[in-house]
């Protein structure tokens, strides 16, 4: 895979619309199939200085074309499905461009635009929404401070049936998280200071991302279902190092399932910025490149997860009287590990080589080679697994 040439200097952004595009097209084709109106709120829209005019490279862009693939594909099932759009920016200059492009447009994709700082346009964004309907909100700042701060977005988390993918920035965050300074908005943020000392780097990653999740949940009210959230890390181009957590919510335990279903490619994308950055960088310092091409021998691994973590995870999950193991509970177990669903699935399948586990409702089926649970079956209820008496 080579990186497009409009994204060269900012590959975080080309990985983030991936994941946007792919998740939009799997969640908005199943919306549509229930709902007559789908609207789509980006509160931080730009565009930015660097991007392309026909806005190919932008959330602006590919959320749009994105919508209108999906309108189109749900009519020709015979969905008839109203697509909306609303895009917000602060900053005039991007705005003009924003609204000028919007106007040029011939979609059928109904557009609107506000002009304004996100924290002054709440209401103005509900009103826009409506008390009912399904909303995706994406949330994108350039900041963290009073933005990701969970009583800015408390407004949007108490709407019913929305969807968020917010950009939880990181790398700010973590640098500023133990300075006296930023109390209040640590308290903001995560609805406490959070206590890292004598964690190791990858231990206060967790911690915090966890934490913030937890936060974001907490506001949610009960009804509408059980609040889920899981996140996806997206590395700096040029090092080993998380920049920003793109972090979801919902209230569907589906939306978890092909939330991550989506997210699973970018850890070969994520390693195809990586090479072609070093790559570049090559050239730029040197003027020589590469005999073959940069890209031609990523190895793709499971999540970067030890299977024996995984089968051990499995067994404190069964229990020797069978149980069915539904699309509910691969949710539970993507929300709490942020695995894969093929980690579930290679590690269930050494469990029943091992003679470990049994799935009892798989003796027609013991030839599949990638599912062996398929959490799907039985109207979503899935299949009855059990671990096996040695």
């Amino acid at each position: 895979m080579d990186i497009p040439l409009q994204y060269r200097g900012r590959e975080q952004a080309f990985i983030k619309h991936q994941l946007l595009e792919t998740y939009l097209y799997k969640l908005f084709m199943i919306v549509g199939q229930h709902q007559p109106t789908v609207s789509y709120v980006d509160c931080f829209a730009g565009p930015w200085q660097e991007a392309s005019e026909d806005m190919s490279d932008t959330s602006i862009g590919r959320s749009l074309s994105t919508m209108k693939n999906c309108l189109e594909s749900l009519q020709d099932m015979g969905h008839n499905v109203r697509f909306r759009a609303l895009f917000v920016e602060k900053d005039a200059t991007a705005y003009h461009r924003l609204s000028g492009y919007l106007d040029s447009l011939d979609t059928p994709v109904e557009t609107e635009s506000f002009h304004g700082e996100f924290y002054n346009v709440r209401h103005k964004i509900l009103d826009w929404c409506g008390p009912a309907g399904f909303t995706f909100f994406f949330v994108d700042p350039l900041g963290w401070k009073s933005i990701v701060e969970v009583p800015t977005l408390e407004p949007f988390l108490q709407r019913p049936d929305s969807e968020f993918l917010i950009n939880f920035m990181f790398d700010f965050i973590l640098r500023a998280h133990g300075i006296p300074l930023h109390e209040n908005n640590m308290i903001a943020i995560f609805g406490q200071i959070p206590q890292t000392d004598g964690m190791t780097p990858s231990q206060k990653e967790s911690y915090l991302v966890e934490l913030y999740r937890a936060n974001l949940k907490r506001v949610q009210p009960l009804r509408g279902g059980k609040p889920r959230s899981v996140t996806v890390p997206i590395q700096r181009p040029d090092k080993n190092r998380t920049l920003y957590h793109l972090v979801y919510l919902t209230r569907h335990p589906l939306g978890i399932v092909k939330f991550m279903e989506a997210s699973e490619p970018l850890d070969f994308v994520q390693k195809a910025v990586h090479i072609q950055a070093k790559h570049d960088k090559k050239i730029e310092t040197t003027g020589q490149g590469e005999l073959f091409g940069p890209l031609e021998n990523i190895k793709v691994d499971q999540g970067n997860v030890s299977i024996s973590v995984v089968k051990e995870y499995w067994l404190r999950q069964l229990t020797f009287q069978p149980q069915l193991f539904g699309i509910d509970k691969l949710a539970d177990m993507l929300e709490d590990t942020g695995w894969f669903e093929s980690n579930f699935q290679e590690a269930f399948h050494e469990l029943q080589k091992d003679g470990t586990a049994i799935n009892l409702d798989d003796a027609e089926k013991s030839k599949r080679r990638k599912k062996f649970v398929h959490f799907d079956e039985n109207h979503n209820c899935g299949e009855r697994l059990a671990k096996v008496t040695l």
